[in-house]
């Protein structure tokens, strides 16, 4: 499946558990408490990603300055960071995980887990350009690891000289 495909089909799911859950929530409480709910909801998340400009990430620069390691501080403003962004998306599910990046033990284990995804996720296959490459495609397995190396269209041109 295309990545862009699946970038819509995600984003897709996402607009219809939300809308779901809205109207839920609304049902429960009735339709102005809900809107204004979500409103609270954004105010929150917007006063969130004001203080990361303030604290976390100020700390991490001073820790940094005086020689003293950064990460724990990094790792908050990171978790803070992603919490206004949760915040700031309408929704109760996204509000729902963002308090989740709020609470101090967990947001360093949710932090961990996102970085660790992303490390596997692009440690995968690998293509370089190179201009030396004597066959169009040429791929070498290396521990694991794919490496395919594309010869360019302009390398011919070369080679008429």
């Amino acid at each position: 499946m295309n990545i862009l495909a699946k970038i819509f089909f995600t984003i897709l799911i996402y607009l219809f558990v939300e809308i779901y859950v809205f109207v839920e929530v609304s049902m429960k409480i009735g339709f102005f408490f809900a809107a204004i709910l979500l409103i609270f909801f954004s105010m929150v998340g917007y006063m969130i990603a004001k203080k990361i400009k303030s604290t976390s990430f100020q700390d991490a620069l001073i820790d940094y300055s005086n020689g003293r390691p950064t990460g724990k501080n990094l790792i908050r403003s990171a978790s803070f960071f992603v919490s206004g962004i949760l915040f700031l998306m309408p929704g109760f599910v996204t509000d729902f995980i963002a308090i989740f990046f709020l609470i101090p033990f967990l947001n360093y284990y949710l932090i961990y887990i996102i970085l660790k995804y992303l490390k596997n996720k692009f440690s995968g296959h690998f293509t370089y350009n190179t201009y030396q490459s004597h066959n169009e495609n040429e791929s070498y397995d290396v521990k694991d690891k794919t490496f395919t190396f594309i010869s360019l269209p302009f390398n011919d041109k070369k080679k008429e000289k």
